[in-house]
């Protein structure tokens, strides 16, 4: 049987460690020599083992779930103990043709829910999402939160100190706290194996599938114990008209408890464009300059303006009549043209969800202008029929992509 054992969760000062044993034939999906750790920017000392344990055991759930497997371990918080099989139902609902088993086995539950929980955060990366959900929550003066190994390796030093810089002036700017959070929650998991295994099950990634979301929210735990957080924000990637499977999701999210604390999914309700076009409104009413950080293709924590992602959101901001320039989006108007000549021919190769998020950026084009006021360079966009661009012809040639696995990810077709 596939078993795991918790055998020490090390809390000391701002840093935390759980080294564990595994058995069974999912060992595979482990790199064994690398401990799991969380080093917080602040200290965590008074935190107790069965909080502290709550980051490690948030990446490894679906694993268990996934392969029947069992955890065992000396002491759990009792609230996170109870809500496990409630937000486990949202990976059921998403995922119906996988069996979700397995077990946590705590000797021991510890309550640890406290009283006058007073205070919000809101994980921030910087993009799109995590800037609407900072506005929208902003007088509660949410203390803001990022990981480094989220998509920021530990080896990329550089990027990481502009990241790090960028966020602690918004921080320090808007006059609210900021922590973040060095962890190797993407290191010690065997991630190309874990998309290989899924991905033939459900034609998703393990990160953006099944780990994103959980993974990222639990480690708030010990700093919500230690800081008294009533409320964290997460800020939704998706809104309620996609169609796209991602793992942090309002039916899992929404459910995660621990100490007391909870979790909101925020933003559910807005799209994308909607989202672009709250922060361009919310720069123009307080005259405070925002820079987004929206790519995850380049190093260095910058935008590359050439990936999907950075495609879709330049789109966005020039639809409500924005300035993407002025938003931390470098490149002339010569590199602009080449751009979009990329994404043309980009486009025709996006999955299907995408066609809800475009025809929303093409709607707003639409309105704020007519045909002779847009750039040249994005008249194609506004004439086109999407519903012909993404095809079935289109959509076939995505499946028998996915089918051919290495052409799909050395044509690296974006997933949302």
């Amino acid at each position: 049987m596939n078993s795991i054992v918790i055998e020490k969760v090390i809390v000391i000062a701002n840093h935390i460690e759980c080294t564990f044993t595994i058995c069974g034939e999912w060992k595979k999906y482990f790199i064994t020599e690398e401990a799991f750790f969380a080093e917080y920017s602040k200290k965590i000392d008074e935190v107790p083992k069965s909080v502290a344990v709550i980051p490690f055991l948030c990446n490894i759930l679906p694993l268990v779930w996934i392969f029947d497997a069992e955890v065992i371990l000396d002491d759990l918080d009792k609230d996170f103990y109870e809500s496990i099989e409630v937000f486990k139902q949202g990976y059921v609902q998403m995922y119906p043709g996988i069996s979700f088993k397995g077990r946590v086995t705590p000797k021991q539950l510890t309550d640890n829910i406290q009283d006058n929980l007073d205070q919000a955060a809101t994980l921030f990366s910087g993009g799109v999402d995590a800037y609407n959900t900072l506005i929208s929550h902003i007088d509660e003066n949410p203390v803001l939160v990022t990981l480094w190994g989220a998509d920021i390796t530990f080896e990329d030093q550089v990027g990481w100190k502009l990241v790090d810089n960028h966020i602690s002036s918004i921080a320090d700017k808007n006059k609210l706290d900021y922590v973040s959070i060095k962890t190797s929650f993407r290191r010690f998991l065997n991630e190309g194996a874990l998309s290989d295994y899924v991905f033939q099950i459900t034609g998703d990634n393990w990160w953006y599938g099944f780990q994103h979301g959980i993974g990222i929210i639990g480690h708030m735990a010990p700093f919500a114990y230690q800081y008294k957080i009533k409320t964290t924000y997460i800020a939704s990637s998706l809104t309620n008209d996609d169609k796209t499977t991602c793992a942090s999701d309002p039916s899992i999210d929404n459910y995660i408890k621990y100490c007391g604390s909870q979790v909101i999914h925020d933003g559910y309700e807005y799209s994308r464009p909607e989202k672009v076009h709250r922060i361009s409104e919310y720069v123009k009413r307080t005259e405070n300059p925002i820079q987004l950080r929206v790519c995850w293709e380049s190093e260095g924590g910058s935008n590359c303006c050439h990936c999907e992602k950075c495609y879709r959101t330049i789109l966005c901001l020039l639809a409500v009549k924005s300035d993407s320039r002025k938003y931390g989006f470098n490149y002339t108007d010569d590199e602009f043209a080449d751009m979009m000549k990329d994404f043309r021919m980009k486009i025709h190769f996006l999955h299907e969800s995408y066609l809800v998020v475009y025809k929303n950026i093409q709607n707003i084009m639409r309105k704020n202008y007519n045909i002779n006021q847009v750039n040249q360079n994005l008249k194609w966009f506004y004439k086109a029929d999407l519903d012909k661009v993404l095809s079935i012809q289109n959509r076939s040639i995505y499946r028998l992509l996915r089918k051919g696995k290495k052409i799909y990810q050395k044509l690296n077709i974006p997933k949302r």
